[in-house]
C-alpha cells in the first residue's frame, strides 16, 4: 500500500513541475494555483505513504538512505507549500518541485531496509529528533533556494539586462524575505533536533557526545549557520552577501547529510542506526 501511494506521490510531483514549468514559460497566474494544487495533493498522498510505511515497520522510516531521501522530499514539499503561502514566490513550486522528484527517484532505486529495527529507535523522541531535523534541512534548502534565485535577480539588475527571467523572478526584497524566515526557522528546528537527539543519546548510550563524525559534522553546519544569522542580524550582511554565505554553509550540510552519512563509518551511518541494539561501547 504504501509502495503504491509513493509512485502516486511522485506522479503529482512530476506532473505539478510539468505545469510549473509551464507556468513559468507563459507567466499565467491560473496556472500557479493548478501547480500548487497538484503538488498540494502530491504532499498529501506522500504524507499518506509514509504514514502507512511507519505503521507496517513500527517505526518512522528514516534509517536507511532510501528511506531518508524520501523523508527529505516530504519535508522539503511541505515547507515549500507553506512558505509560498506566507511569503507568496510564485516561482517557488517550479524549483522545488523538480527537486523533491528528483529526491523521489533517486530514494525509488535505491534497496530497502531488510533488517528489522532497533528498540531504540522507536522512542518518540528520535522520531521528533528525526522530523525536526529534516524539517530544518528542508528550510535551509529553501534558504539556499532563495539565495540562488536573489543572486540572479541581482545580476540581472546590476547588468541592467532586465530579460525574460527578470520577468519571472520575485522582487528582491520578496527573495529576501524567504531567505531570512527559511534560514531563521530552519535554524530552530535544527537546533532542536540536535537538542533531542543529545539528550535521548544520554538517555540510552550513556553520553551526550561520543564524537560520531556526523556529531562532529553536525555541530560544524550548526557554527555556520549561527554565524550566518549572526553576520545577518548583527552587521547586516544580508543580500548579495547573505546569499553567498548561505551557499557555503548549505554546501557543507549536503556534506554533513549525505557524504559523512554514506562515506565516513558510524553510528549515524545510513542503515547503522538500525543495527543498534544497546549502550555503544
Amino acid at each position: 500500500m504504501s509502495v503504491a501511494l509513493h509512485w502516486a506521490a511522485l506522479a503529482c510531483y512530476l506532473a505539478g513541475t510539468g505545469v510549473y514549468l509551464v507556468f513559468v514559460l507563459s507567466q499565467r497566474r491560473a496556472l500557479h494555483r493548478v501547480g500548487a494544487t497538484v503538488l498540494g495533493a502530491g504532499f498529501l498522498l506522500h504524507t499518506l505513504a509514509l504514514g502507512t510505511a511507519w505503521a507496517e515497520r513500527g517505526v518512522l522510516p528514516a534509517a536507511t538512505l532510501r528511506q531518508s531521501l524520501d523523508l527529505l522530499a516530504w519535508a522539503l514539499m511541505g515547507v515549500s507549500l507553506a512558505v509560498n503561502l506566507r511569503v507568496r514566490v510564485m516561482i517557488l513550486g517550479a524549483v522545488t518541485a523538480p527537486v523533491c522528484s528528483l529526491l523521489m527517484l533517486a530514494a525509488a532505486v535505491l534497496p530497502p531496509a531488510a533488517a528489522p529495527p532497533s528498540p531504540l529507535v522507536r522512542s518518540l523522541w528520535v522520531t521528533v529528533h528525526v522530523v525536526a531535523v529534516m524539517l530544518g534541512y528542508a528550510l535551509l534548502a529553501l534558504n539556499f533556494l532563495g539565495g540562488v534565485l536573489y543572486l540572479v535577480q541581482e545580476r540581472q539588475i546590476r547588468g541592467k539586462k532586465l530579460g525574460a527571467a527578470f520577468r519571472r523572478l520575485p522582487p528582491l526584497n520578496r527573495l529576501e524575505a524567504l531567505s531570512h524566515q527559511a534560514l531563521v526557522a530552519g535554524f530552530v528546528l535544527m537546533t532542536l533536533g540536535l537538542v533531542i537527539g543529545a539528550a535521548y543519546a544520554q538517555a540510552t548510550l550513556g553520553s551526550y557526545w561520543r564524537w560520531d563524525p556526523k556529531e562532529v559534522w553536525a555541530l560544524v553546519t550548526w557554527l555556520l549557520y549561527a554565524a550566518l544569522i549572526h553576520t545577518r542580524l548583527v552587521q547586516g550582511w544580508r543580500g548579495r552577501r547573505g546569499a553567498w554565505l548561505g551557499a557555503v554553509a548549505f554546501a557543507v550540510l549536503v556534506f554533513t547529510y549525505l557524504g559523512v552519512g554514506l562515506l565516513v563509518p558510524g553510528y549515524h551511518a545510513f542503515g547503522t542506526i538500525d543495527q543498534i541494539r544497546g549502550p555503544l561501547p
